[in-house]
């Protein structure tokens, strides 16, 4: 790697950390306008669920198909096509009249998301070194919370002096920015002659994924870990509103406080047990023993029912945040250690991603019907901690060998 390519590499991995803050920035807008939304168009907690949930249908949906076309024409075009749909998507939004018009935008905001994972999979595949993915890879994704964090204030700001809808325009043109910007600095790798010939990712390639071991190991951490994401990413402010009796203000500011804490947290005890696993330069499966505790560590948030003052809520929301970060940041970059062949990244990523999230978009719903049955959310977060342990545990005891698509 050359001075330039290795000067231009961090502003690469720079972009893609905002591209991360302004796709949960965006997602953060309708968590914490819910409220204000859910009484301009008369909502229940379960519709509202409903609603939280929409994008993801089509973000589901177009996971895999949009990452085999990142993997055939590159991340300059997707990433700024992706952005800019996803933003018009929030200006939309921001214009609706009734709900069905409003879940239609959620679901186009999808069809734009759909890719973004994949884009931010490719650059550090591309552009990180071996020993380094794990760090920068969980640096790059504490841009999901700071971009929670910021959305979440920016928007109770905005909601109390303007209202919501032009809360979600502002965001929206913001991505418009990125997307330009995206456009005229990126440029892709250049490719040798045996990686021009790539082919897109076939049927029984997918299909043998699910014959590793270390895939599948992989996998379960994903699903658990989207699932307490978007459950915390949609329900969060509403939750504080709820169980703190806190205006939208005050939850919004709690909410990105958790968010901050949470980021820095993450990057810190990454950082720290990458060293300590890799201090002798160990097998790039060793990294599952970081995954295994730090997605243990994210399951004290089963601890929240017993807490009904706003410091240690605050804290515990803070400190699992902080664990399920650097979970995700060490076993998304396990993903590209132990995948053989590094050029089907992208495709490979949209398949643990079309998986996560079939998972993760039921996180809003069913929580949306457990407050509805119960009047709060405490059987939600047992069941994420008991589920977030286990899968630890299936870590540790899959993730051992190369992942090999034959």
């Amino acid at each position: 790697m050359n001075k330039n390519a290795d000067s231009s590499r961090y502003v690469f991995f720079g972009m893609i950390f905002l591209m991360y803050v302004i796709s949960y920035g965006d997602r953060a807008a309708l968590s914490i306008s819910l409220p204000d939304l859910g009484r301009e168009f008369s909502l229940s907690s379960v519709q509202m669920g409903w609603v939280s949930s929409s994008f993801l249908w089509s973000y589901f949906v177009l996971n895999l198909p949009s990452t085999i076309l990142l993997d055939s024409v590159g991340a300059r075009l997707v990433g700024s096509l992706a952005v800019s749909v996803w933003s018009c998507a929030m200006i939309l939004g921001g214009m609706t009249r009734n709900v069905t018009q409003f879940i239609l935008t959620r679901m186009l905001l999808g069809v734009g998301e759909a890719p973004t994972f994949g884009v931010g999979a490719t650059i550090v595949r591309n552009w990180a070194k071996s020993q380094e993915r794990g760090t920068v890879m969980t640096v790059l994704l504490t841009g999901m919370q700071i971009g929670l964090a910021g959305g979440t204030i920016a928007g109770a700001y905005l909601i109390a002096k303007v209202g919501w809808r032009f809360e979600f325009m502002a965001l929206g043109v913001v991505g418009l920015i990125w997307a330009l910007a995206w456009w005229l600095l990126y440029r892709n790798p250049e490719k040798s002659d045996t990686q021009a010939r790539v082919r897109p990712i076939r049927v029984s390639e997918v299909l043998s994924l699910f014959r590793s071991s270390t895939f599948c190991g992989i996998l379960v951490v994903q699903c658990t870990q989207n699932f307490l994401n978007f459950l915390l990413m949609s329900w969060v402010p509403f939750y504080l509103i709820h169980e703190l009796h806190l205006n939208v203000l005050g939850s919004g500011s709690g909410t990105a406080g958790c968010y901050v804490l949470g980021a820095v947290g993450a990057v810190f005890l990454g950082r720290v047990a990458e060293h300590f696993v890799f201090r002798k330069n160990a097998d790039p499966s060793h990294r599952r023993f970081i995954v295994a505790f730090c997605i243990i560590g994210s399951a004290m948030i089963g601890f929240l029912p017993f807490f009904h003052e706003e410091m240690p809520i605050l804290a515990v929301l803070s400190l699992s945040l902080c664990c399920l970060i650097a979970a995700n940041g060490a076993n998304t970059a396990m993903l590209a250690d132990m995948l053989q062949d590094g050029q089907k990244i992208g495709s490979v990523t949209g398949v643990t991603l079309t998986f996560s999230n079939a998972l993760g978009l039921t996180a809003p719903i069913l929580t949306g019907y457990i407050v509805a049955w119960t009047g709060n959310f405490n059987m939600a977060w047992y069941l994420c901690a008991v589920a977030l342990i286990v899968a630890g545990l299936i870590s540790l005891m899959t993730v051992r060998k190369p992942i090999v698509m034959e």
